[in-house]
């Protein structure tokens, strides 16, 4: 890793919502339905142990309930909605800080404005697919 990499938060959220409402540029990809960018992970070279992202959900939508191995921290950018971990939901807003645990069965709902969510996993892996598949609407 030769050079750090370095964000801001309003830059991101600009980004990937660029992304979802469907204007070019930027390394965002619509991805079963929302809009998806890896940002750091050792698929890109530029970390080894952790990966970080965004992603913008459209309003009203919902994310295939999912697990992987990865520990994963969403902070929501912009937006709302909840997150429905193991069976139980987790109210979410602009500000809201969550944890979801390894191996947890979970699913993303965005609000009647959409939800913009920074987020970080670890151990890396699950975002392989993401940078190797198509993107779809």
């Amino acid at each position: 890793m030769t050079e750090i990499p370095k964000w801001t938060l309003s830059g991101l959220m600009r980004q990937i919502e660029k992304t979802r409402a469907g204007a070019a540029g930027g390394d965002g990809r619509l991805i079963e339905g929302r809009a998806m960018a890896v940002k750091a992970s050792p698929e890109l070279g530029n970390s080894t142990k952790i990966v970080m992202g965004t992603s913008s959900l459209p309003p009203d939508f919902a994310t295939v309930p999912h697990s992987h191995e990865a520990e994963e921290v969403a902070v929501i950018l912009s937006g709302s909605g909840w997150v429905d971990i193991d069976g139980v939901s987790h109210p979410m807003e602009e500000g809201t800080v969550l944890f979801t645990p390894s191996n947890s069965p979970h699913q993303t709902h965005s609000g009647p404005h959409g939800l913009t969510v920074l987020w970080f996993y670890a151990p890396p892996g699950s975002e392989v697919r993401w940078l190797a598949g198509e993107s779809t609407q």
